[in-house]
């Protein structure tokens, strides 16, 4: 993180790990608004018929896959980038 070199090192890690709960917290909140549209006619009854659970279970795998891709990808990218910088250098 930018500008926290000097910070104690378990004001840090608090830190961090705070954020990653709220990047959670925003990937869950984003994976049933769309889940929710998508399977969702209109209001749920007291139990899921077998199209909504099907539905409910593919669009998770789906949102999984999918962030799983993007963020190899974005990994992917990082290291190239990392690489051709230390290239420049040598």
């Amino acid at each position: 993180m930018a500008g926290m070199s000097g910070v104690d090192p378990a004001l840090q890690s608090f830190i961090n790990q705070e954020t990653e709960k709220q990047r959670f917290q925003n990937i869950l909140h984003e994976l049933n608004e769309k889940c929710w549209d998508t399977c969702f006619d209109s209001k749920p009854s007291t139990r899921l018929d077998s199209r909504t659970e099907n539905c409910m279970k593919n669009c998770v795998e789906r949102f999984i896959d999918t962030n799983i891709l993007v963020t190899e990808r974005i990994e992917k990218k990082a290291q190239e980038l990392t690489a051709g910088m230390s290239s420049m250098d040598d």
